[in-house]
């Protein structure tokens, strides 16, 4: 007897283009998302503010607030978006 007689047919599709930054700023609808620019811009502000605080110690406490606010800029705008389209 036969075992792979109850194994249905899929579609996989195995040949996967490499993502480009184009493609990761689409949204699910394939439209270019502003969100997301504004993430990415924010979250490389967050990294270059850290980079300078970290490189010169005499701007402590406001490299380490311009650091952090441009984190909660990046990241939290994009999760409440989330919660806020939910269907």
């Amino acid at each position: 007897m036969n075992s792979t007689a109850n194994i249905s047919q899929r579609n996989i599709d195995v040949t996967a283009k490499p993502q480009t930054i184009m493609d990761f700023m689409k949204d699910d609808n394939g439209h270019l998302s502003s969100m997301r620019l504004m993430s990415l811009i924010a979250l490389i502000s967050a990294i270059t503010f850290g980079g300078v605080t970290l490189a010169n110690p005499q701007v402590k406490d406001v490299g380490i607030n311009l650091t952090f606010s441009f984190l909660v800029a990046a990241f939290s705008p994009k999760a409440v978006q989330k919660f806020a389209e939910r269907k």
